[in-house]
């Protein structure tokens, strides 16, 4: 039997050391790592570095010599611990992309519009419209409000749809 962690321990950050070169962490499930200080925003190297502040696991506080301050959350940092995580994260993004331009694309279908009248009608570019459909592309909430007004659907009905419509 293996061990047993705290649910979502791979969220939360247990340590933080500031090291010569960057502040090295440590998760919960026992991943380590180094955040650079060229990969943090207005520190850029360690004499820059006033203090860190780990107030709770989820995200780390930098102060800087200048009086700036800097929050890490625990998603930006894990990366740098994990050489899993980032592919994880874009693959789940991907399919979020695909879902909403395969559910787009199929209520612009099942309405027996074009691409080109649809992207007219939410006064969107053809090629912006393209890319959502092959999910390349994310739709900002003002073009989904607009896609839905233009397809006379709910925006929830662009994103989830229902058991009725499927």
């Amino acid at each position: 039997m293996g061990t047993v962690l705290v649910k979502n321990a791979d969220r939360m950050m247990t340590s933080a050391n500031p090291l010569k070169d960057g502040i090295e962490l440590a998760f919960a499930d026992g991943c380590r790592g180094l955040v650079p200080f060229g990969d943090i925003r207005d520190v850029d190297k360690f004499e820059n570095l006033k203090r860190i502040d780990l107030p709770n696991p989820y995200e780390l506080i930098v102060h800087t010599r200048s009086g700036k301050t800097v929050e890490l959350p625990w998603d930006f940092a894990r990366h740098y611990c994990d050489a899993s995580y980032r592919p994880r994260v874009e693959a789940v993004g991907l399919a979020g992309r695909q879902a909403i331009g395969a559910r787009i694309r199929q209520l612009r279908e099942s309405a027996r519009v074009t691409q080109e009248s649809l992207a007219r009608a939410a006064n969107i570019g053809r090629v912006t419209l393209v890319r959502i459909d092959n999910g390349e592309q994310s739709p900002r909430y003002e073009t989904l409000a607009s896609l839905a007004r233009a397809l006379d659907q709910p925006i929830q009905e662009l994103l989830v749809g229902t058991e009725a419509s499927a």
